[in-house]
């Protein structure tokens, strides 16, 4: 089974192999799921984000993919890139809150676009225990997406 150590040494021979300048991978821990996060800081981040993060979310999984040969599961770890993964939690949570208030305000069922695992669950984590709303994942595949409803009180 691979350790930290090992990710982090995959993560900086992948970005060799690339050509990507990077200036460190630093480890640490995911906030939300408590798992391993590797922060990579590069001068070259537009490379590795890519037009609304799919590069991004395409390296994240090949890196996970390849740090999981010979594992019966996924490695269980996420990447980062120059806080990219941070400022986009940020966004979702602000969000999140605008359109739970859009529902309350309105009396009325919010669908949100499709969006990852990851951003579901902290859209759901975000917005439990807010009064007059619920959430909901709806959909398959890369079509799967939120909706924050709208609950009466009673």
């Amino acid at each position: 089974m691979n350790n930290e150590k090992d990710n982090k040494k995959i993560i900086e021979d992948l970005l060799n192999t690339l050509g990507v300048k990077y200036d460190s991978v630093e480890e640490t821990e995911d906030p939300i799921t408590q798992k391993k996060l590797f922060i990579i800081k590069t001068p070259e981040s537009g490379l590795l984000i890519g037009d609304r993060g799919d590069t991004f979310q395409a390296l994240s999984h090949l890196i996970r993919r390849i740090a999981s040969k010979g594992m019966e599961e996924m490695a269980d770890f996420a990447i980062d890139v120059n806080d990219y993964r941070s400022s986009m939690v940020e966004n979702l949570k602000l969000k999140a809150n605008m359109l739970a208030n859009r529902a309350r305000d309105m009396k009325a069922n919010v669908e949100m676009e499709p969006m990852t695992s990851y951003e579901r669950l902290i859209i759901h984590g975000v917005l439990s225990g807010q009064p007059n709303i619920k959430t909901e994942s709806t959909g398959e595949g890369k079509d799967r997406r939120l909706v924050i409803k709208y609950i009466e009180e009673k």
